[in-house]
């Protein structure tokens, strides 16, 4: 009886994710890459292309604060990289390397040229350094979104991923693996497409791709290889030669969450984080930081509009070809 309630649950859950997916398609188009599905959504016209590498297991939706404005003065893509959102999940590391050259090949396919602007976020900042150290001559500016820092393991009070750590997330990851492949998360009311604040539009959409297992599978084994990425991304050739623009957190944001003993670490980190954002400035001579005040690490939900006039501001001294009249500074917005 219990093997039939499971393949019903299961069936039942494979079912409704079909119907919702084509109901609720994704803006933009799907490429094939290599002979899997990926999703690129581009918007917006001009030069440079903005091109966003969004945070580890985050898909297009998070940046939809982002991109309705910049698209207003530039052409800007958002993607899905592969077994998230809409984009299809294929037997590769999940790895800078890897995500740097899927990436190329997917603005290949979708005949995106640049020159480009990348915005790397958290982990994204890894995959963005590593594209530039891939494909140099096609990047002419990068902006960083509280960017994940390579050697922040060193730095920060418990800041790795310990053994004990990865076996929790290990196994909270399969329960979401086994909970949504039986069905048994949609059972329980947990499929509904959460988006974050100010991205409500986007619900029927994230609903659609809501409980599908590749999601689960995928989100963990980016996790898996933070570490390896962080690697790639401190031996990569970034970013001496192009405009930076590090957008970090307000060093004084605290989550209203944190309890001032469970949390200690995380309050600690803080001051500790905002030496290592300054820190990136080494990158490029031609660098400067913007702090997002009232902002912790997701600016792009938090102060789009700071991320929005950083991104302007590249574009426009490429357009214009001056330098940054800021480089050095650390300007508070």
């Amino acid at each position: 009886m219990l093997v039939v309630i499971v393949a019903f649950s299961g069936a039942y859950n494979l079912l409704v994710s079909t119907v919702l997916q084509h109901r609720y398609p994704p803006p933009g188009n799907i490429y094939s890459v290599d002979g899997y599905a990926m999703h690129l959504y581009c918007t917006g016209s001009g030069e440079p292309t903005v091109v966003v590498e969004e945070g580890l297991g985050d898909d297009f939706i998070t940046w939809q604060r982002v991109q309705p404005e910049v698209a207003g003065f530039t052409r800007i893509c958002t993607y899905d990289r592969r077994g998230l959102g809409w984009s299809e999940d294929r037997p590769e590391p999940h790895d800078a390397k890897h995500f740097a050259q899927q990436l190329h090949a997917l603005l290949q396919a979708a005949s995106e040229k640049g020159p480009f602007v990348l915005v790397g976020a958290s982990a994204g900042g890894f995959y963005a350094r590593q594209f530039v150290s891939d494909f140099p001559l096609l990047v002419v500016g990068m902006v960083f979104s509280d960017s994940s820092v390579p050697d922040q393991d060193g730095h920060i009070p418990g800041g790795g991923w310990t053994p004990e750590e990865a076996r929790q997330t290990h196994h909270e990851a399969m329960w979401d693996l086994v909970a949504q492949s039986t069905g048994w998360a949609r059972l329980r009311g947990q499929c509904k497409g959460e988006v974050e604040k100010g991205l409500d539009a986007w619900r029927d959409v994230a609903r659609a791709e809501a409980c599908r297992p590749m999601y689960a599978r995928s989100g963990l084994a980016e996790w898996d290889e933070f570490w390896h990425s962080a690697d790639q991304a401190a031996e990569a050739r970034c970013c001496a030669k192009i405009p930076v623009v590090i957008v970090s957190r307000d060093p004084a944001w605290r989550n209203p969450a944190w309890d001032p003993e469970r949390d200690a670490r995380h309050i600690a980190a803080q001051p500790i984080w905002n030496e290592l954002q300054e820190s990136l400035k080494a990158l490029s001579p031609q660098s400067r930081r913007i702090l997002a005040r009232g902002s912790g690490h997701h600016v792009n939900i938090e102060r789009p509009d700071v991320l929005v006039a950083a991104i302007r501001q590249v574009v426009n001294d490429f357009r214009q070809h001056k330098p940054d009249t800021h480089v050095g500074t650390t300007i508070v917005q």
